[in-house]
This record gives structure tokens, sequence and C-alpha cells, in this order.
């Protein structure tokens, strides 16, 4: 006999992140399916909120993103976000907040803010960028610039999608050269 049916995988963290902040950069609605709540996933749609996305829960593990559209935004003041303990999230974030609202403040709990930032910390300071880091919070702002980015390709992913999110939000061409 032949086997039929569905399978559904469980949850991703990782992709989850990935997919909800596509869906916040992009225009209009996105619909996001099989997304488990986890504290670093609510700290993710804290800070798609602080950019001016919105979502709703559909049902257990469907979510609702209404995107900004990748367009940037006047803020009065830099925006501010709260990671929780995701370091995903921080990492993700930082450049798309550059890219988005010229900055941010970003807040955690636990050893977040101890953990290290030195890929975006060099990149950014090569740009000019105020990139201040302490136990207290980080913050960075300035205009993130189009261009030629060169980073170690050993380091983690989630820098090399954080300025995949935000490099093509930018007036110009960019390059992403992994070294």
């Amino acid at each position: 006999h032949a086997l039929a049916g569905a399978v559904t995988p469980p949850p991703s963290k990782s992709m989850a992140h990935r997919l909800l902040l596509a869906a916040a950069l992009a225009d209009g609605v996105s619909t996001v399916k099989n997304v488990a709540l986890s504290q670093d996933i609510e700290a993710t749609l804290r800070c798609m909120a602080a950019l001016g996305a919105s979502w709703e829960r559909t049902d257990k593990s469907t979510l609702r993103v209404t995107g900004i559209g990748g367009k940037r935004k006047p803020f009065p003041e830099l925006p501010r976000f709260d990671c929780g303990e995701s370091g995903s999230t921080l990492r993700f974030l930082i450049p798309i907040a550059l890219a988005v609202a010229g900055g941010g403040v970003f807040t955690g709990r636990g050893r977040l803010m101890e953990r290290p930032q030195s890929v975006y910390e060099a990149l950014y300071r090569e740009q000019g960028l105020r990139f201040e880091q302490s136990a207290a919070g980080l913050t960075v702002e300035g205009a993130l610039t189009p261009g030629e980015y060169r980073l170690a390709g050993n380091v983690s992913s989630q820098f090399i999608s954080g300025l995949l999110f935000a490099l093509p939000l930018l007036a110009g061409d960019s390059t992403l050269h992994l070294i």
C-alpha cells in the first residue's frame, strides 16, 4: 500500500525570526504559519512593532503581519527595542534599525548585552556610525550607507542575515562579501 498524508515539521525558531522580519519589512499583509510563540519570537514581534509593523494571531500557530513596505520612516527619537534574552533578535534588528529608523536603542535581559557584537561594531565604525554598547544596552545611530560589506565567512549567520534584510532597503546597490 502506498502511504499518503501530510506531515507538519516542528516549528523552527531560526526560520520563524527570518520569516517574521521579512513579512514586517514587506509591503502589505503576509501570513506566517507554523510559528511557536517562544520568548525569543515574542521579542522579535515587539521589535517589529517598534518599527511600525503590526501583527495578529489568527490561530495557535499562525500570524498575519502587516509590513512597513521597506520604507525609511521618520521617528521623533530613536526607537527602543526590547530584545528580551534573544541574541537572534538583537543581531537581526541592529542593521534593520539603522536602515529603517536611523538607529535604535536596544535593551535586553540576562547576559544579552554582554554578547559580542564586534562584527557590526567594526563595520559601523568604518562608516562613522555611533555604536555604544554597555551592560545597560546598545545604541546605534546614523545612516547606513550602500556599498561594499566584508564579513568573515565563519561569523554567525545572524550577522549576515541582518545585513541581507537591511541592505536592500538602502538607496543604492550593496555587495556583501564573505571572506
